[in-house]
């Protein structure tokens, strides 16, 4: 697409680009390049500066200004105007991606041709180049589709998102040290056994940063097309946890399972559905505190589903839905699969264990689902997340601290591969607490 004709980008461009900034941006990028090359002549020190002055301007500011710029529209109420305009999901998806931080890819592009001056053209010094390039906008649409999410949660009458502004910036401040260190530290050399293939830690952070990119920016499009009023199931979001299974297979088959310390015990493909099902339940409690729970578009879901009408149902779902649902096949997989190829006790110990922890995810999704069928959902989420960690912290805290050591147990759903009659207990907190989502599920407006 054109971004010549791309409304939103040119709005950004005019805004940002000033005559001022046009001129500042590469005095000050020279002034550094002169500076390097006076304090280190050779042509790899000024090619190592240009490439890291990119990360900084464009990959970790630019995220920054990406964020920033999409929040400022929210705060100031102009992003209900440009949803009733007629842009398209992907133009509004590429304006917001390269207009935000059009400033910083300004810069960006003095970076990038004075690595170009300084680099002998070979795959040593492009992989670096386009590493940076799809981290970059990996981070952006991370940024963009993080402070989307965040203000979503927010009530329609109240649009100040700080949330919005700390999860962008928290975002930057984890992402950052790790992309430095994956790209100059000592972990950029080396090798990485991936589905028995012995591949270089170069080659192999590159493909991972080129599938962060494209599920990034196919995450922020989805996001856009939502915010259009278009109905999606969440069909993308399970093919992401599809692929987090496949990709994470690359782990486990191949290689000697000592070296992974947690699963030393358990054949591959079992340890294999474990870590799937790990995955499927940490995105089930992600998207669960992430997304808005509209018990309005809940009662519809389920009065489509009782009237035969699957498609439709399935287009209303929530993708902690169907994070949950992914959750439940993937442990009783593992289940089945451990009690095949383990030990009969050991097998039995896993069983336990998926079960607690599926118990356990049901009981905190009542838990919250149950605190948001409410008129007023403000602290809803706040407050499922305080009973959470009484439930889990400081509850066994105190039962431990007066030696009541079996009775914690049942309260933490790892040991009950240990102690496996405690799954009784457990889904005994489960029933209480889908009784109580069921009563605040009835007493809702019809």
């Amino acid at each position: 697409m054109n971004l010549y004709r791309n409304p939103e980008f040119l709005r950004h461009a005019w805004l940002e680009l000033t005559a001022q900034r046009l001129i500042a941006m590469p005095a000050i990028i020279g002034l550094i390049a002169l500076i390097g090359a006076q304090l280190d002549e050779r042509v790899g020190g000024l090619r190592m500066i240009g490439l890291l002055l990119f990360v900084l301007i464009t990959v970790l500011w630019g995220a920054k200004l990406a964020g920033d710029s999409l929040n400022q529209e929210l705060v100031q109420g102009t992003w209900d105007q440009q949803r009733l305009s007629g842009m398209g999901a992907w133009q509004m998806t590429l304006g917001k991606l390269l207009g935000g931080p059009v400033f910083a890819w300004y810069g960006g592009l003095f970076c990038l041709a004075l690595y170009a001056m300084t680099a002998t053209p070979s795959w040593a010094t492009i992989r670096p180049l386009l590493t940076a390039l799809s981290a970059a906008f990996a981070l952006h649409a991370l940024m963009l589709l993080s402070t989307l999410v965040a203000w979503r949660k927010q009530p329609r009458a109240a649009v100040a998102t700080p949330r919005a502004r700390g999860s962008t910036l928290l975002l930057v401040f984890i992402v950052a040290p790790q992309l430095m260190s994956l790209m100059f530290g000592r972990h950029a050399v080396g090798t990485v056994l991936w589905y028995g293939h012995t591949i270089a830690m170069a080659d192999f952070v590159l493909l991972c940063a080129l599938l962060a990119m494209v599920w990034s920016v196919t995450g922020l499009y989805r996001a856009m097309r939502e915010e259009l009023a278009f109905r999606d199931p969440p069909s993308v979001w399970a093919g992401f946890l599809l692929f987090l299974f496949v990709f994470s297979g690359g782990w486990f088959y191949g290689r000697p399972l000592a070296d992974l310390s947690v699963f030393l015990k358990m054949a591959p493909f079992t340890a294999h559905l474990a870590l799937c099902a790990l995955i499927a339940m940490i995105a089930a409690y992600v998207m669960l505190f992430s997304e808005r729970k509209d018990w309005v578009r809940l009662r519809r879901l389920v009065a489509l589903w009782q009237s035969g009408q699957r498609r439709r149902a399935w287009e209303l779902a929530p993708k902690w839905l169907a994070s949950a649902v992914i959750a439940v096949l993937m442990s009783a997989a593992f289940a089945l699969a451990g009690l095949v190829t383990e030990p009969w006790l050991d097998g039995i110990a896993g069983a336990c264990t998926a079960a607690a922890l599926l118990a356990f995810l049901i009981r905190d999704g009542a838990i919250v689902l149950g605190l948001n069928f409410t008129r007023d959902q403000r602290r809803a989420d706040a407050a499922a997340g305080l009973y959470l960690a009484v439930l889990y912290a400081l509850l066994p805290g105190v039962l431990y601290a007066f030696g009541l050591r079996l009775l914690a147990t049942m309260f933490w759903p790892v040991l009950v591969a240990h102690q496996p009659f405690w799954l009784i207990p457990i889904l005994l907190q489960t029933a209480v607490a889908l009784d109580f989502v069921l009563r605040r599920w009835r007493q809702l407006p019809a």
